[in-house]
């Protein structure tokens, strides 16, 4: 279904979520499909289910991540990221450790898309 042919409120919240800050984005995806999880197997299948229907959060969230890691954060930003909004315990709880985490989900979800394409 095109962005025009979809109902306004949902165009509306497309819009909203599209201009939402990248960080943002980050932290519900991590809230959301991470915090939960047992472990990255399971958050793949998480995504690939979606992906059956859709692959919109996966592209949203996916440049959400790329900016984030392309950004300079003060120190325990991305380790308070992954720690806290996604309850992720890492080997390496540092930024150094919680951007390899953040790059590995986005790879996660460059392989998803591209599956389901």
């Amino acid at each position: 279904m095109a962005m025009p042919d979809l109902p306004e409120p949902m165009r509306a919240r497309l819009a909203e979520l599209n201009a939402q800050p990248p960080l943002e984005t980050v932290r519900e995806f991590l809230g959301g499909h991470v915090a939960d999880a047992q472990n990255l197997d399971e958050i793949r299948a998480r995504l690939v289910r979606i992906a059956e229907y859709s692959t919109l959060l996966h592209r949203r969230v996916l440049g959400a991540l790329e900016a984030v890691l392309a950004t300079s954060w003060p120190q325990d930003t991305l380790a308070r990221l992954v720690g806290w909004d996604g309850n992720w315990v890492l080997d390496d709880p540092s930024d150094a450790g919680a951007a390899q985490f953040l790059r590995d989900l986005a790879q996660m979800l460059r392989e998803v898309i591209d599956a389901a394409a």
